[in-house]
Formats: structure tokens, sequence, C-alpha cells
């Protein structure tokens, strides 16, 4: 296990009110003990503008201790780097992105929803109510013993067909069905099994789930940076998240037509992109059931043009407000859980805490201290609000 860094602050990290001291206590470890790190280059930023940095070398009983008052509602975000004797990272050592937040329920949405957002998407929804369901590919496998197991590819309205792998259950019986996304980037739909659920895994494109080696020489030119065209994004019309939502809505409609649907449960699920995706779904088709989500994307587009700290996604266009994962989230009926990653500034804490705050059904949101993006801590750092 590579060394890494530990950090505490002095009350739960989603707790702080404005006016209120932060102190962050940052230990080294390996194994799950203390360590000497001889040299940490680190750095404070907050939501509300200020950037501090400094050196300090830290050993077993000698922790780094950082203290900040943050001015605005929001987090401010440590980072911390281990260094050698020439200041270049040391590689197997883990850097810290940790946060805590102040005022955090009364973190709002950095813009509107469009007037005639609710209009646009009646539109989406009659396309997709109105679109006969037809299978243009189908293609079965043994993947697992005990379950139905299949690639298909269902003809949309967009082009691209929706393409994804579903298994079922072989047991008697009727089942919910629990319908997941992916992350950013060229991804082929996996496989996903539950004795007791139909789950269907949808990629983002609508094109072959075959290995990335195969999928990024027929694709990669065509979808480098897809959703960061900024004259695409000038309209919700040409925006590329215009078909994928009507690719997933498709995918849905399928499912809900095998006859080992008990009519009555749908779970949408998904992760960063996926997240955005199943939540606009939830919306948009009434009959899911609940939403599971963690790190969602493309939250509050416009936190960075209010001074938040910035996030990696498209920049603030007008095309985009009607996919922002916050406007989506006004809209949302069914319950919602939502995991957010206290160091992911892929997808910033102030932005996940705007949706949290701006949906309206029942919703339950947990943290993980200094989990990044793509990387979780080695020790549990799970947080639960106290709100």
């Amino acid at each position: 296990m590579a060394k890494y860094f530990k950090c505490f602050t002095d009350k739960n990290p989603v707790s702080y009110k404005l006016g209120e001291e932060i102190v962050f206590t940052v230990f080294a470890r390996e194994d799950g003990e203390n360590i000497k790190c001889e040299k940490v280059g680190w750095e404070l930023s907050g939501d509300d503008g200020d950037r501090i940095k400094g050196f300090a070398d830290i050993t077993e009983d000698k922790p780094l201790i950082v203290k900040y008052t943050l001015k605005r509602a929001g987090f401010v975000h440590l980072n911390c780097v281990a260094l050698d004797g020439n200041d270049n990272k040391i590689e197997d050592f883990e850097p810290l992105d940790a946060s805590a937040g102040v005022d955090v329920t009364q973190i709002t949405y950095s813009d509107t929803v469009p007037e005639d957002f609710d209009e646009y998407w009646d539109e989406i929804e009659k396309t997709v109510a109105n679109f006969e369901t037809e299978v243009v590919y189908l293609k079965e496998s043994n993947k697992r013993e005990g379950y139905k197991t299949y690639e298909v590819w269902i003809k949309t309205p967009s082009g691209r067909p929706a393409s994804g792998h579903v298994t079922i259950p072989l047991k008697e019986g009727k089942f919910p069905i629990r319908i997941s996304f992916l992350g950013y980037g060229l991804h082929a739909a996996g496989y996903e099994y539950d004795e007791n659920m139909i789950c269907g895994c949808f990629n983002a494109h609508g094109f072959e789930n075959e290995p990335w080696d195969q999928i990024e020489p027929k694709y990669g030119k065509e979808l480098n940076m897809y959703g960061f065209n900024n004259e695409e994004n000038a309209s919700n019309m040409t925006t590329y998240f215009r078909n994928m939502m009507i690719r997933n809505l498709i995918a849905l409609k399928y499912l809900k037509t095998l006859p080992e649907w008990n009519n009555n449960d749908i779970l949408a699920v998904g992760g960063s992109q996926g997240a955005l995706q199943a939540i606009t779904v939830a919306v948009h088709d009434k009959d899911v059931t609940e939403a599971i989500t963690y790190k969602p994307w493309l939250c509050d587009l416009n936190a960075e043009n209010n001074g938040y700290l910035s996030g990696w996604r498209p920049d603030f266009a007008e095309g985009l407000r009607y996919f922002d994962t916050v406007a989506q989230g006004t809209r949302l009926k069914c319950p919602i859980s939502i995991e957010c990653y206290l160091g992911d500034y892929c997808c910033p804490p102030k932005t996940v805490m705007a949706l949290y705050n701006s949906v309206k059904s029942d919703k339950k949101i947990k943290f993980v201290q200094s989990a990044r993006h793509s990387y979780f801590p080695p020790e549990d750092e799970s947080v639960e609000p106290i709100f």
C-alpha cells in the first residue's frame, strides 16, 4: 500500500457555521500507522476566493495543522503533497484532498431554471412516448448461470441506438428494474447481476459494447471531449447531452416491456456522468421509484462564475442549462440518495450540495472525506450528515 495522508477536522466536516474556525489536522500514514514525511507542500483554497499555502514537516507525533475561517457558505479545500529534496512529488505517496463545509444546508444554486425548461422536456418526453420500441440487435450469452444475459440495441429517434447489457434472473417471479449508467468516456456497458432484479446497464453513446481498445479507434476522434463543444452547447437542441438522454429514456422504455418486470419498482443508478443520467431519467420517466447516485457530475454549472472552486466540466452555456443536474433535481419526485466525495474537485462538494438542497423529494446524503473522483482512501472516511 502506498503511503498516504489522514485528515481530521475538529468537528464533523460538514457541520461548521459561518464564523467558526475550521481546524485541519493531517498525519502521514502507512498501513494505518503514523509515519514521518520530511516535506509537505500544502495549499488551502476556499469557496470565498482565498488561497493560502505553505510547507511543513510531519512526524509520527507532530501533524500538520491548518486553520481557516470561511467567509461564506461553501467549502474549503486542503491539498497536501509529499515532496522529495528537490521539491518533486513523491510518486508512491498519495496526495491528500480534503474539505470542510460551512452552512452547507444554505448553499444555493448559482443559476435559475430556464423559463421554458418544462416545455422543452415535455417535448422530449412526448417524443419518447410516441416512438415505437424496436429491438434492432439482440445477442444472448452465457455469462453467468441462473440468468438470461444478452446485449441489446434499441432503435431511437436520435440516430444511434440505445445499447447495453441486460440480465434477468431465470427463477420464477416478477422483479424490479435497475437501470444503470456510466461515467464520462468511451465506456462499454458492463454486466450487472442481482438475483432479485432485472439489471440493464447502458453506455452513453449507443455504440458497440466492446473493449476500449476496439472502441477507441472507431469513435475516439468523433467523441473526443464530447459535450465540451461550446458551439454545440449554445443551444439545447444541439448539445450532445440531448440525444444521450433520449437514448437513456428509450432504454428504460424498453426495459419496461419485459414480462419479468413487476410493473412497480424502478431504480435509476449511476455515478459521475452516470448520476446525471440517472437523475434525468428519474425526472422524466415518472415510473422511476428511486435514484441512487454518487459523485454527481454537471451540477451547478454557473458556480465558477460566482467565485466558487471550479470542477472539471464544460463551460457554462445556454444550452447546458437544461441539462444541469441541479436543474433536473428541482423536478425530482422520487426518493434519492447521494454520495459526495469531499476531495473530489471534478465534482466539487459545493455543487453537489446545491443539488441536494434543490431536491424537494425524500433525500439522503453521505460524505466521504479525502475521496477524490477516482480515488477512495484506504481508511474508512465516511461522514454522516448531522442536518
